[in-house]
């Protein structure tokens, strides 16, 4: 029976995987392109197309048998408002379950995205935030999508942690949060057992199914580090405030 799960699942993650790259590229070939011709928030229809789609993957993935998921504060996520979601990034999935929760979510992606060859065109009419641009550019696009409300989710480690290592945070997101004044929702992502991290092969499952958990924990005022005489430092201290959370809560103090 244990051999028979691990058959099960091994194909059915196929499955799922072929499922976001070719169905994404099906989409962007079909529905977006036709979105992107009636009048009105393109961007906000695309991004309301992509949440439902996630949502539609994630409850796949549970009712297949590939992972369970529990949560915890989701309620703080339904305030209205703009702010940074930044949260620790142990798994592939991460970004899934963040995009199916949240649903006036933007991102930053990794600008080799915009190019994939199914997933390409969907960044592209969504309206994603390129990690290339330059400073003042990124800057811009961040706070014109905070301003329209959106949650902003940021993985401030830049790629997916390796396994039983404590974060270490980029400190980007602490340049956005003292720039624009936008308040940070901490959200705390673990995985048992780990699954789809940094430099795995996505066939390479683990032996029984992942439970991940996933809280939104403490919100951050981005204006109790303003008065520090810098910006720099601001900045600084509140990398160092979050990456000292997460360890905390990771179990690495």
């Amino acid at each position: 029976m244990r051999r028979l799960n691990y058959g099960w699942r091994l194909l059915a993650t196929g499955v799922a995987f072929a499922f976001i790259f070719f169905g994404g590229g099906v989409l962007a070939a079909t529905l977006l392109p036709a979105l992107a011709l009636l009048p009105g928030q393109r961007r906000l229809r695309v991004q309301s197309i992509i949440h439902g789609l996630f949502r539609l993957y994630l409850w796949m993935l549970c009712h297949l048998g590939l992972m369970d998921l529990e949560t915890e504060g989701l309620e703080k996520l339904a305030a209205p408002g703009g702010r940074l979601v930044v949260a620790n990034h142990p798994s592939l999935l991460d970004v899934v379950m963040l995009m199916a929760i949240i649903p006036k979510a933007q991102c930053i992606v990794k600008h080799e995205l915009w190019q994939h060859r199914f997933l390409g065109a969907m960044m592209r009419h969504s309206g994603y935030i390129r990690n290339d641009l330059d400073t003042e550019s990124l800057m811009a696009a961040c706070r014109e999508t905070l301003d329209q409300g959106n949650s902003l989710i940021i993985f401030p480690e830049g790629s997916r942690t390796v396994p039983g290592t404590p974060p270490r945070l980029r400190r980007g997101f602490a340049n956005i949060a003292t720039l624009t004044g936008a308040a940070i929702q901490l959200v705390v992502i673990t995985c048992d057992p780990p699954t789809l991290v940094k430099g795995e092969s996505w066939w390479r499952i683990p032996p029984f199914k992942p439970l991940f958990r996933l809280v939104v924990a403490e919100r951050l005022d981005a204006d109790a580090y303003l008065p520090y005489r810098y910006r720099s430092l601001a900045a600084r201290n509140l990398v160092r405030f979050v990456e000292s959370y997460f360890a905390e809560k990771l179990g690495y103090v």
